[in-house]
């Protein structure tokens, strides 16, 4: 049988797919933190778990779902850790797609996280993002946003 603290990364991995903060608020502690790596792409700082949800409900407005599937987890007992080699493929509405971009995108991601003495929350999560496609990704999450505003702009929901 899975440790509690693999039971609680599998679920968050499956909670992704829906976009949903409500869902996945109850996994994070209140004293979560989210960094992201490299330092390369220069998305510098970190997210807090209020921060981390309105990121979630922010991807939640342009996109259906979001599939995350593991490709291999690594656990570490001695320091409550589980590293998650992932991949995914973002599904944006269509609504918000338009002819001028490749809309089906995959990425790949190792995320490397820590959970409480519990192994029910989590705690710390650092996301090592894949440096080429991130930009391509970014790229067509702000492209869905701006069709999305023009779209609301012109009366449409």
């Amino acid at each position: 049988m899975s440790s509690k603290r693999l039971q609680t990364i599998k679920t968050f991995i499956d909670s992704v797919i829906d976009l949903d903060p409500e869902i996945i608020s109850p996994l994070l502690a209140e004293n979560y933190t989210h960094y992201f790596a490299p330092a390369s792409l220069g998305l510098a700082g970190t997210r807090d778990k209020q921060g981390t949800l309105a990121s979630i409900a922010r991807l939640r407005s342009v996109l259906t779902r979001f599939p995350l599937t593991a490709k291999e987890y690594i656990e570490s007992e001695g320091s409550n850790q589980v590293v998650v080699w992932a991949t995914s493929r973002l599904v944006f509405r269509e609504d918000l797609t338009d002819d001028g971009e490749k809309w089906e995108q995959e990425g790949e991601y190792v995320f490397m996280f820590t959970l409480d003495e519990s192994g029910e929350k989590i705690v710390r999560n650092v996301e090592f993002l894949d440096s080429i496609k991130v930009g391509e990704l970014f790229g067509l999450i702000k492209r869905a946003e701006e069709n999305k505003e023009k779209r609301e702009a012109q009366g449409g929901a």
